[in-house]
């Protein structure tokens, strides 16, 4: 049980991690700014999906067992209660009977899906009667999954079907919406972020640093994709009967300085066209603002910086050197959200919306 904890939560982490960048799109995308409470339930909320399947689905089942003839579907919704009774009618005491395992099965069952009901109504502000026909549906698609053996895929079902645990998982779910009704809002209200969505607000370190992990982001998105594109074409044109190790190292190689230039080419480009920010900037609703003359020079020279420099220390083998040089440009920003590039450039950042309250 404890095991099954620790690797839902590691797996739960581990989907939110490769989700981090695109979900911190979205949100400065749909609601103009970044919410910690929303991204925290929404991390959650991979962990609690990732528990349930850990939970109904896994250990799969041996041959030895798939060799035995088991009863694995229950449609009486009663079973549990009349299995406590006939517990007490044989001379237990209720004390042990509501201690019994039949009795803390039914308790976990609505524990389980209590908090769904609570991160749904916080979280996506679905009412009480959509929060509980979410948690019946969901059940059911546990219950059915178990029926049919992970849809046929498992060497045979290994789970108990039970209307029984659909009907307490649903109860479990209006609890927990009903408990989300009289507890603080955990996650800010999509509502009043998205009303904001197009003032401005302050430029502080921390759309600093989206905008610059935005950036990263692509551009290691646009060299991957470069690179592997490169290497299928190469693998085509060469086949397999024509690999040679040393022909394939050059070709790594010249794969590697085409993608740098396609990255600096991708740079530069953001920087002759419209507002003259970069991809990260843009989409966290910043830009540079040049103050001396020949703008659009300086906002060149702004995108070369940090990112050009690294590209051709990249390009001239000073991997390390090329590192440093990023790293000083993430550290920079700490004294001042301007950061590196725009000190040298003379630029300041703004924010492209309507300033609160006035005309832009």
């Amino acid at each position: 049980m404890v095991v099954k904890a620790v690797e839902s939560v590691l797996v739960g982490l581990g989907i939110a991690a490769v989700c981090f960048v695109p979900y911190l799109a979205y949100q400065y995308r749909r609601y103009g700014q970044f919410s910690a409470s929303r991204l925290v339930w929404s991390a959650a909320l991979l962990i609690y999906g990732t528990a349930l399947a850990s939970y109904t689905l896994f250990p799969l089942p041996s041959a030895a067992y798939c060799a035995r003839p088991h009863d694995l579907l229950v449609l009486d919704p009663t079973v549990y209660f009349r299995d406590m009774w006939a517990m007490h009618r044989d001379g237990q005491a209720w004390t042990d009977v509501l201690t019994s395992w039949t009795c803390l099965q039914l308790v976990l069952n609505v524990l389980l899906f209590m908090p769904l009901g609570v991160v749904v109504r916080h979280l996506w502000q679905v009412r009480v009667l959509g929060a509980t026909l979410l948690g019946c549906g969901i059940s059911l698609l546990i219950e059915t999954t178990q029926f049919t053996g992970n849809w046929f895929t498992a060497p045979c079902p290994y789970r108990v079907a039970d209307v029984g645990d659909v009907m307490t998982n649903t109860l479990g779910a209006w609890l927990g919406a009903v408990i989300a009704l009289v507890i603080p809002r955990l996650a800010a209200d999509p509502d009043v972020m998205a009303a904001a969505r197009n003032f401005a607000k302050p430029v502080t370190r921390g759309r600093r640093y989206a905008g610059m992990l935005f950036d990263v982001a692509w551009a290691g998105l646009v060299y991957a994709t470069v690179r592997v594109a490169m290497a299928v074409v190469y693998v085509g044109v060469m086949g397999a009967d024509g690999y040679d190790r040393a022909k394939a190292f050059s070709f790594g190689q010249t794969s590697a300085i085409v993608s740098q230039v396609v990255c600096l080419v991708l740079v530069l480009l953001p920087a002759l066209i419209g507002s003259g920010a970069s991809m990260g900037q843009r989409l966290v609703y910043l830009k540079p603002v040049p103050g001396r003359p020949n703008p659009r020079l300086w906002l060149v020279v702004r995108a070369l910086v940090v990112a050009g420099v690294a590209l051709v220390l990249l390009f001239w083998g000073a991997h390390w050197l090329a590192w440093a040089w990023l790293i000083t440009a993430v550290v920079w920003v700490l004294p001042r959200p301007r950061g590196l590039s725009l000190t040298v450039a003379g630029c300041q950042l703004v924010d492209t919306r309507v300033p609160a309250g006035g005309a832009h």
